[in-house]
């Protein structure tokens, strides 16, 4: 398999943290980076962005990774999705990575894309029997996710496409963890250091 592209879906509005939650700092760096450390193992990773969203476009350009702007972030992370893979069409496949995920394990992701790279055409990893991120598309669902839109993201892809899911089990519980509010990653951060 040619190249595996990371996508790293950075477009919310953050609504319920009450601040810009990506650039919410854990040990001193800010929440986007961690997320995308993890997410190193793809050939390349694409952030899809708010355009005024400065100070994570501003980041991820530090970071060197190249930022897809979407124009219409109201729209959802279906949205977001179809934007990252239309700016990608050329991929063999796609590791899809919410930024509020700054747990999980590069490692995690290496399975992912050494699975694609195997022949799977969708795989996810499955922490305690219950499914996580990122979710690894082929390019077999381009089209599907080219089509996207709406606040789902690319559930319902995976959903009707189950049988073809492949399922690595992994104790990495980052896989689960998404920040939505900042009482989440108080505790987040309590649990880390116990």
């Amino acid at each position: 398999m040619a190249e595996v592209t990371g996508v790293l879906l950075a477009a919310g509005f953050s609504s319920r943290f009450g601040s810009n939650k990506l650039l919410a700092e854990i040990n001193g760096r800010p929440m986007i980076e961690y997320s995308a450390a993890a997410l190193a193992p793809c050939d390349r990773i694409i952030a899809l962005v708010r355009a005024d969203d400065e100070a994570v476009l501003s980041l991820l350009h530090t970071s060197g990774i190249v930022c897809v702007v979407n124009p219409e972030p109201a729209r959802g992370m279906g949205y977001s999705i179809a934007c990252a893979v239309n700016a990608s069409s050329q991929s063999s496949g796609w590791c899809l990575l919410p930024a509020d995920m700054p747990y999980l394990k590069a490692s995690t992701t290496q399975q992912l894309v050494e699975t694609l790279r195997a022949g799977a055409v969708l795989a996810a990893p499955f922490y305690q029997g219950q499914r996580g991120h990122p979710v690894a598309f082929s390019s077999r669902f381009r089209q599907a996710l080219a089509a996207l839109d709406g606040d789902t993201g690319a559930r319902s892809i995976v959903k009707h496409n189950l049988e073809q899911l492949t399922a690595i089990a992994t104790d990495d519980a980052g896989v689960l963890a998404d920040i939505d509010t900042a009482g989440e990653l108080e505790e987040q951060l309590r649990m880390n250091k116990e």
